[in-house]
């Protein structure tokens, strides 16, 4: 069993500090017969109260009864009350930190993206908060959340009803045989009252569960919200890479069209062998296959990036502007410690109130092995009289009673369903402590791409400026008759190797950025919990 679930699935209100003891030094046999004591204690306390309220109109017995309320009300909340599990945090990242990292909360979401210096990308951003369906979709589980709340908290309330009839009878067949052939009309206006008391919290368990769902959702909306931003950057971000590639493709094409040419005006001038011309339209011809695939996967890119914006697969292309080459390098992240996730991702928070909501849950499900109590009235006029003439106190209708309803031959069938729950509940349980330490393994891949890629551009650079240069020389020898054509072809093919590969490296970086910042919580604080726009002019139960 895992740390500290035992101890989150039995700490009632009632003396917890008894019972924690109990369980800690005897073990779990004994806790379990302190946690049956507990209940019984609470049945009894039901009762005390009840004859003390009954005990006729002494002054000290309506006191005593007046003393023990707030006790029971309290004393019988059966169920768990939910503490926060132990979770396992890093002390300090395992890649060390970059020259650009900064303490977090000190760079938010807006100036992170500001950092990327393109503003058509800040652009896209505004809209893909404004409009994303995904993000709409997200915030109407919040409203609904809302109103299940409103359902819970009106279950602690009586349940007020009006009835009103007109009944006609017709008169019997003996009647009419005796002349007697005016039937009866009875009318009556009642009001009835039903009440379930909750007397174990079986409703106050339900609306902290759902509370807690409504904080768990507002979380979901959060992380989706962060989500959505990393994934339209990273769409971007591959959409101006495939966009720069087929600009290093054709702009490579164009030189080895030339090469070509001069290759072919050697070979017929008889300078050169037809090898060499053959050399160059190979290559040329190789080059020119690579830009049919890069032109799909742009189009791809154009049309997931508009339906992430809320937009026809066209936005893009008819809206945006062309080739604007790659965003700039971000030179701040907001890295922070290993513990701050617990607060600065809002899934990890979102887990861990889903399990706020499973504890909870268990004590709505344990409070029906108990018995319940209801009490009902009815007070209104009925009489075969006229409407005129029924409200009147000879013609009063009153009754009223209670009942107690105690679960005997189903009681096992109650208690699995309790132990049903008890597993969802470490199910959730054990689902926010993985979550918590897969939060870091983003974090430690993210900073770790990131000081990778930092390492691949910059070599990248060199090694494309030093193509450049081997190219220019090789054509100067080629052309100077002082080398073939295949070095020329050599030079030209490891030139268009590394100018994509530099391409590449570069949008890896902006990646890895992306990535790291999403996997630190996207600079989502918890005193800045995001509000769905559709909610903003609703208000709604908080």
């Amino acid at each position: 069993m895992p740390e500290g679930i035992a101890e989150l699935a039995y700490c009632r209100e009632f003396i917890p500090s008894a019972d924690f003891a109990i369980g800690f030094v005897l073990g779990d046999v004994v806790a379990c017969v302190a946690r049956e004591l507990r209940a019984s204690a609470c049945f009894l306390l039901e009762i005390a109260l009840a004859a003390a309220w009954r005990a006729g109109s002494g002054v000290k017995a309506r006191r005593f009864g007046m003393t023990m309320l707030p006790l029971w009300l309290s004393a019988c909340t059966v169920g768990p009350d939910f503490t926060a599990p132990a979770v396992k945090i890093e002390r300090a990242w395992l890649t060390p930190r970059a020259r650009t990292a900064v303490p977090a909360g000190s760079v938010g979401a807006d100036r992170f993206w500001a950092g990327f210096h393109d503003k058509a990308l800040l652009r896209l951003l505004q809209m893909a908060d404004a409009q994303s369906l995904t993000l709409q979709s997200t915030a109407e589980s919040i409203k609904q959340a809302q109103q299940q709340i409103r359902i819970d908290t009106a279950n602690l309330l009586p349940t007020v009803a009006m009835n009103g009839a007109s009944n006609y009878s017709q008169p019997t067949i003996a009647s009419s045989l005796q002349g007697q052939n005016l039937g009866a009309t009875t009318n009556q206006v009642l009001g009835m009252l039903s009440w379930e008391l909750d007397f174990w919290g079986q409703v106050r368990r339900a609306i902290q569960a759902d509370t807690a769902a409504l904080a768990s959702s507002e979380y979901a909306y959060a992380a989706a919200k962060v989500s959505l931003e990393a994934s339209v950057a990273s769409t971007y971000v591959n959409l101006r890479m495939t966009e720069r590639l087929i600009e290093v493709n054709e702009a490579n094409l164009k030189e080895q069209a030339e090469n070509r040419r001069v290759a072919n005006a050697k070979f017929k001038a008889g300078f050169t062998s037809e090898l060499d011309y053959s050399q160059a339209d190979t290559q040329y011809q190789q080059t020119r296959s690579l830009l049919p695939a890069l032109r799909q996967s742009l189009m791809q890119y154009q049309h997931a990036l508009s339906v992430l914006l809320g937009e026809t697969p066209d936005y893009f292309v008819r809206h945006e502007p062309g080739n604007t080459g790659l965003p700039a390098i971000p030179r701040l992240l907001p890295i922070g410690a290993p513990k701050d996730l617990l607060r600065r991702r809002p899934d990890v928070l979102q887990y861990e109130l889903t399990a706020a909501q499973q504890s909870a849950r268990i004590g709505v499900q344990e409070a029906a092995l108990y018995p319940s109590f209801s009490l009902t009235g009815e007070f209104g006029y009925s009489a075969p009289v006229s409407f005129a003439n029924l409200f009147q106190w000879k013609n009063r209708v009153t009754a009223y009673g209670a009942t107690m309803t105690l679960p005997i031959f189903d009681r096992d069938k109650l208690q699995s369903e309790v132990n049903i729950q008890d597993s969802v509940f470490r199910q959730a349980v054990l689902a926010y402590q993985n979550q918590v330490l897969t939060a870091q393994q983003d974090v430690e891949d993210g900073l770790a791409q990131v000081k990778q890629q930092t390492e691949l551009v910059s070599d990248d650079r060199k090694a494309n400026d030093s193509a450049v240069e081997t190219t220019q020389l090789s054509l100067k020898q080629y052309n100077a008759g002082q080398a073939d054509f295949t070095t020329v072809s050599t030079a030209e093919q490891t030139h268009q190797q590394t100018s994509t590969g530099l391409v590449q490296a570069e949008a890896g970086l902006l990646q890895a950025y992306i990535s790291t910042f999403r996997a630190i919580g996207g600079g989502w604080e918890p005193d800045d919990r995001p509000r769905p726009a559709v909610l903003a002019s609703e208000g709604g139960v908080r």
